[in-house]
């Protein structure tokens, strides 16, 4: 992005959120038939929230350990104001808090809030003092949980007030779409994470090896969606997800191909970010034609 406030900001990467309840909507929506609209913002708007929490605090974090001191797009760098971003980051998880909240109190159910918090206590340990999980090399797992298992199954719940199977199933499929993005992210800034001791998989395997096994989040995709039909635990429709391989497979030859040459490997990004959007909003519409067809 040339704009560096836009590249600070990045709207897109917010799918990273919205495909999550979506997703796990849907699966309430085939395994009930119920849609409960005041509940889908509430949730919608609690995990953007969260997730613009995590992403100014980070912001806030690897300026504090120097990993961002080549990244003059963080919006530490822009506004040279690390309090600011902190305790507007500080803001958002409030009012995400709040949104959960208001969620919880409509359903008469408190789970959804424990739950949430257990997210955003994960979300803080990703990379806030003293653990910093992501410089130990756990990033990719964290984002797999608080955007997969726990964002996809707090949103089904929120629908019809019980854990769901399919909703597991399907989570596992939107954790490894996230954990996609998370560690295309880390071709670019290898060098600083390891000036920095940041353990991220590409700096422990080296670009070559690492961008080899961006393979396995790719089959860490689809596998769950062929094998989640053939059980018939998702419905035959699912299986338009595979329509996206092609977009995950030239992912996987862009970083393959580029994966030590940091400018040119950094324009996966988009693309990347386009799978786990159009692979969300396919699994999602596929769950919903699903109900009718099936």
């Amino acid at each position: 992005m040339n704009n560096p406030w836009q590249a600070a900001l990045n709207p897109a990467i917010y799918a990273a959120a919205v495909i999550p309840v979506c997703v796990g909507t849907s699966v309430a929506f085939y395994e009930t038939g119920k849609f409960d609209f005041f509940c889908f913002v509430l949730a919608l708007v609690g995990l953007v929230l969260i997730q613009a929490w995590i992403n100014l605090s980070n912001d806030v974090f690897d300026g504090e350990t120097g990993v961002d001191r080549n990244k003059p797009w963080s919006l530490v760098s822009l506004t040279g104001n690390p309090q600011l971003i902190f305790w507007l980051g500080n803001l958002f998880l409030c009012l995400g808090l709040v949104s959960f909240s208001l969620l919880a109190w409509t359903l008469g159910d408190g789970t959804i809030l424990a739950v949430s918090a257990l997210g955003c206590f994960l979300g803080y340990a990703y990379q806030g003092p003293p653990f910093r999980l992501a410089y130990q090399g756990w990033g990719e797992l964290i984002s797999f949980t608080c955007f997969g298992p726990i964002a996809v199954t707090v949103s089904t719940y929120a629908q019809s007030q019980q854990w769901s199977g399919i909703s597991l199933a399907a989570s596992l499929v939107v954790g490894a779409l996230t954990s996609c993005i998370l560690y295309a992210h880390h071709f670019p800034q290898i060098e600083d994470d390891r000036a920095c001791g940041k353990f991220t998989p590409i700096v422990r395997w080296g670009t070559g090896d690492a961008s080899l096994r961006f393979i396995w989040l790719v089959l860490a995709v689809y596998s769950p969606v062929a094998l989640f039909t053939l059980l018939q635990v998702f419905p035959w429709t699912s299986l338009g997800v595979l329509a996206t391989f092609p977009l995950a497979w030239q992912v996987y030859c862009w970083i393959c191909t580029y994966h030590d040459q940091p400018e040119q490997v950094g324009q996966a990004m988009p693309l990347v970010i386009q799978l786990h959007f159009y692979s969300g909003l396919i699994l999602t519409l596929t769950l919903v034609v699903g109900r009718w067809i099936t």
